[in-house]
């Protein structure tokens, strides 16, 4: 647009800059700028606020917070009030107006410690201030100390009878005193009952020679625990969770309610029916309920093999010692039995002991003979966890758990560390250079055991695998952030997330050293590489060994990886 001059006229400005314009004026800043302290105007609107008698301050102050609180912008209000109260009125009842005002931003805020600090000097104050008894017994509510609060709502009634509000506190804070009673009581019955019923379970153990092994705490409970039969009331029933071991394949089924007196015929029969398909595991369709024999363990490490028409009652009775010789029985790992299912035949003589104690139906009894030197098969050796390959072990499993039972068998030193171990799964991942590595998963609870020997165990199965390096990996499991659709209510642990298992996996890779740092290059094109530092204290035992770790992480978690020493400044 233009006049007859041609002179162009000036344009409107836009709105949202005539409205930064105003934040240039004192009277309308938003906050205050870096330069505060410069400008004569601000400094001077700001001298106008402590203009006046202490009195005339607070209560400036006071009128500020009030108009912030009611715009439930409770912060800024209490900054006024605080600003109020270090003015030091001299005037009591503007003290105690500032210090109830304050206590409420407080208690808006959830501080409840200064709520109670303010109301407690308003009291100081006017030991009649309704409005701080009242506040503190909200914030005394809130902390869940509940006859704290009771005392303070009748204190303020002592002499104001007719304030509604502290009467109704007053009856919140006696209901959630009932509640909380209420529920401390029932606690109070379950760890009772509970604490009964384990001393019932040690009797009912005891009385069926059923010995108890303790668990390490850093052991995952299992979700399932031996209990009463509830439909008997007597209490003379065990239901038990019971593990069915199938060596041949490396894999198991778990019977998490096994009443006592079922017989094993009755469970085989439901398994593995005659004419069901059979499981994909059993790739010889050996597993047929008729052609399945049963064997246990007891803690004396002799062998039982168990009749088809025996109860689980029954097997408990014929594992007992003989008069004069140690306690003996089933043992109870984790709150389960566990048994072997065999098919009869080629399988069942190959893994069969020379010598066995035979249980008899008709008597129950048992001849105990020798204590077996039981040497655990390749196939015991592999237990498949609940995230392993379901698959029969391949070659380099097979080799692996019988290079472990070679050194079990040839360094009697390690012996006893080495019996109980077992591992899940291993595979061998290409190295740069043309070279191979041997990543062997080992199952969570075993972790911390294998660590024990894992330097000697290292070394001992790089010897027999000469041509490839040998790592360690816990065979962890992760779990999908859940959905708004997903079933499981139950929160996702921290150590199922991808995050905290590839970190896991890290300190798997790299032990016995520890990781003294981690820096995360990120390119232009947008990839990552994270460089990890190991302590130098290790660099001799470990620096042929990166190539491998590196190879290893990449193929387990699809990210890129680089392991260093930190370089040692010379001095």
């Amino acid at each position: 647009m233009a006049t007859q001059d041609g002179v162009p006229l000036p344009q409107p400005l836009p709105v949202d800059e005539k409205l930064a314009a105003f934040d240039s004026v004192p009277l309308f800043m938003k906050s205050l700028p870096e330069d505060a302290a410069d400008d004569v105007a601000i400094s001077a609107l700001q001298s106008l606020a402590y203009e006046g008698t202490p009195d005339e301050i607070a209560q400036n102050f006071k009128e500020q917070g009030n108009d912030y609180f009611k715009g439930k912008r409770y912060r800024e209000a209490l900054g006024f009030y605080t600003q109020g109260v270090d003015a030091k009125p001299t005037d009591n009842t503007i003290l105690e107006a500032l210090l109830c005002n304050r206590a409420a931003c407080n208690l808006e805020l959830q501080n409840y410690g200064s709520v109670l600090r303010d109301c407690s000097k308003a009291i100081s104050v006017n030991p009649k201030c309704s409005k701080a008894y009242y506040r503190s017994a909200l914030a005394l509510i809130a902390l869940e100390r509940y006859d704290e609060a009771l005392d303070c709502c009748d204190r303020c009634l002592q002499f104001d009878k007719e304030n509604k509000a502290v009467q109704a506190t007053r009856e919140k804070a006696a209901k959630l005193k009932e509640a909380k009673e209420r529920k401390e009581r029932e606690r109070q019955e379950r760890i009772r009952q509970e604490q009964l019923k384990q001393e019932r379970l040690r009797a009912a153990y005891k009385e069926r020679n059923i010995i108890v092994v303790p668990v390490p705490d850093t052991v995952a409970q299992n979700p399932y625990e031996p209990d009463f039969d509830p439909e008997d009331s007597t209490h003379n029933t065990l239901i038990l969770p019971v593990l069915f071991l199938y060596p041949q394949y490396a894999t198991s089924d778990l019977i998490s309610h096994f009443q006592e007196d079922t017989p094993f015929s009755a469970h085989l029969g439901a398994m593995f029916p005659p004419n069901a398909p059979q499981p994909e595991w059993d790739k010889k369709g050996e597993y047929v309920d008729g052609n399945l024999v049963v064997y246990g363990f007891t803690r004396r490490q002799r062998l039982l093999k168990i009749g088809k028409k025996m109860t689980l009652r029954d097997v408990c009775k014929a594992a007992k010692a003989k008069e004069g010789e140690p306690r003996d029985g089933l043992e109870l790992k984790d709150g389960t039995l566990t048994f072997i299912v065999l098919p009869k035949g080629e399988e069942e003589q190959k893994w069969r002991p020379q010598k066995i104690c035979e249980t008899v139906p008709n008597g129950h009894t048992i001849d105990d003979g020798d204590r077996l030197g039981f040497k655990m098969s390749v196939q015991h050796k592999i237990f498949r966890t609940a995230n392993a390959p379901r698959t029969a072990p391949d070659e380099t499993e097979i080799a692996v758990a019988q290079a472990m039972i070679d050194l079990e068998n040839s360094a009697p030193e390690l012996k006893s560390e080495l019996r109980p171990l077992q591992i899940s799964a291993a595979r061998e991942v290409d190295v740069r250079g043309g070279k191979k590595a041997i990543v062997i998963f080992v199952p969570v609870p075993q972790l911390k055991a294998f660590h024990k020997v894992q330097q000697r165990l290292t070394r001992e199965l790089e010897k027999k695998f000469s041509d490839r390096h040998v790592v360690f990996v816990a065979q962890r499991r992760m779990l999908r952030k859940p959905t708004r659709t997903s079933r499981v209510k139950q929160k996702r642990p921290r150590s199922r997330t991808l995050t905290s298992v590839h970190e896991k996996i890290l300190e798997d890779l790299v032990f016995p050293t520890e990781i003294v740092g981690k820096r995360t290059r990120v390119a232009v094109d947008g990839s990552k590489l994270l460089k990890v530092f190991l302590d130098s204290k290790d660099a001799t035992s470990l620096e042929y060994k990166l190539d491998s770790f590196s190879s290893v992480y990449r193929r387990l978690t699809g990210k890129d990886v680089v392991f260093e020493f930190p370089v040692q400044a010379q001095d």
